[in-house]
């Protein structure tokens, strides 16, 4: 049962648990910036502090055991919860005698958006990307955004903004527990409808109903019509939503609204033609690789042109875009070979990260992947085994457990097995330990090589000393 609505029309004090995720310390710096006194606590100290400083929330390092506490000291109206940090039932029993409203991050977000027309983007895959793009095009064109989105984008320089009272408020929409569902806005954007998350959903039939819930209670949408797994196919998941609910439809599959189509991936960039309702607007071109990302781009350019933007306008916008933080990040390039970072976790991310990448016109493309959680491993190793076959090298590590217990039986060695089921002949390696998995790099990496990081978890810490092996090599 959802928390009760908290009221945001006048100056609250909030205390923020778990201060120092990226969520939470996304929605710390927006409550500040309407005029509420934030403070918040967590466990250690983060790489959110300085953000958080500047906006003049006051951020604090207690126990767990004071975590729910500590609202007391500071005198807190509302008590808002990451989903690392749920209370516990003496908690809830303290703020019932104290009259302190204890909510969880989704109710506080519904709030933030009950304040402002909200555009919310959801989707199993692309959603961070897609939120980057919709905020740095309506921004691009003085629509004076405020947003709240996963990452960094570059070309914003920040993750979360207030702005002024005439713009609308575009928002990354978390499906992963069913919270998008809280939000109430006005216009949706559904960049797919894929398989994730089956510890809370259970099947991709619920998963589905989700979406179609999503949709349903929008004034506007727009659902991207791709079949993931597929180029160029229609999903009959996301056209069936689409369809019951009258959505604006985009992508590569025949019938989409906005049609993409021509799609040239080039290194760091993407350039395809996008034809709205059968009429070219002509090339767009984003500073990101990958096909997948041009089809998030046309998500974002209808969102956009349902918010008044002309297309044309928007699409010469999004050249400002150059991708998010963990994103296709560059780490570096040492003796000629490349060394990207990605956030992909799941087979449906992992699959486009991929195939985009061995498409972009590098000599080889080699995957370090770390997969992400025991559960996760366990329900999907053999499409994340599939997932990689697009790779030339690969090397699989051991799962990264985010705080879960191990599963007897599971391990990263599934998906290596999973990719050698599939393919034999695979140049594949198992190197349980980021300092096994930074070796192999270092002794199989040649000039004109592209050198992916790929998972959720720590792997993205390999990149710097498989860059400083690499020159070490050269020298």
């Amino acid at each position: 049962m959802p928390d009760a609505e908290v009221d945001l029309a006048t100056p609250r004090s909030i205390h923020l648990v778990g201060v120092g995720g990226a969520g939470i310390s996304a929605i710390a710096v927006i409550l500040a910036t309407m005029g509420h006194r934030v403070t918040g606590v967590d466990v250690t100290e983060t790489k959110a502090w300085p953000a958080l400083r500047a906006a003049g929330v006051e951020p604090t390092v207690v126990t767990a055991e004071e975590l729910f506490a500590s609202a007391d000291a500071v005198g807190a109206e509302v008590v808002a919860h990451s989903t690392a940090f749920p209370p516990t039932p003496e908690d809830r029993s303290r703020a019932e005698v104290t009259g302190r409203q204890l909510v969880d991050r989704a109710t506080i977000l519904a709030a933030i958006c009950a304040a402002r027309p909200t555009v919310a983007v959801s989707g199993t895959h692309g959603k961070t990307s897609t939120t980057a793009m919709l905020a740095t095009l309506l921004h691009g064109v003085g629509a004076d955004p405020s947003f709240l989105i996963g990452s960094v984008p570059p070309a914003l320089g920040e993750a979360a903004r207030w702005a002024g009272p005439d713009g609308v408020f575009v928002v990354e929409a978390d499906e992963s527990d069913g919270s998008f569902l809280q939000l109430g806005a006005a216009t949706v954007v559904v960049t797919n409808i894929d398989e994730d998350h089956l510890e809370f959903w259970g099947d991709l039939d619920a998963i589905e109903a989700g979406f179609d819930r999503f949709v349903a209670a929008a004034s506007t949408a727009v659902v991207g019509l791709d079949d993931p797994r597929t180029v160029g196919a229609v999903d009959v998941r996301a056209s069936r939503v689409a369809g019951a609910h009258g959505a604006i439809t985009v992508g590569e599959a025949p019938g989409a609204r906005y049609l993409v189509h021509d799609v040239v991936v080039d290194r760091l960039t993407t350039t395809f033609e996008l034809d709205v309702d059968g009429t070219s607007i002509g090339p767009v071109r984003i500073g990101t690789p990958g096909r997948h990302h041009s089809r998030n781009a046309a998500a974002a350019i209808a969102a956009a042109a349902s918010l008044g933007v002309d297309p044309r306008a928007a699409a010469d916008a999004l050249a400002a875009y150059t991708g998010v933080a963990r994103r296709f990040s560059v780490a570096g390039t040492e003796a000629g070979v490349t060394v990207v970072d990605d956030y992909a976790h799941n087979p449906g991310k992992l699959r486009a990260l991929v195939a985009s990448a061995a498409e972009a016109g590098w000599g080889r493309v080699l995957v370090v992947f770390q997969p992400q959680r025991y559960s996760r491993t366990r329900d999907q190793w053999r499409d994340f085994g599939d997932a990689l076959t697009a790779a030339d090298l690969v090397a699989v590590t051991e799962v990264y457990s985010a705080g879960e217990p191990p599963v007897e039986g599971v391990s990263g060695r599934l998906i290596l097995g999973a990719l050698l089921d599939e393919r034999p002949w695979a140049n594949a390696a198992w190197t349980p330990t980021l300092d096994d998995a930074v070796a192999w790099v270092v002794a199989n990496a040649r000039p004109d090589d592209l050198v992916l990081t790929v998972g959720a978890g720590d792997v993205h810490l390999a990149g710097r000393p498989i860059l400083d092996g690499l020159a070490r090599r050269a020298s």
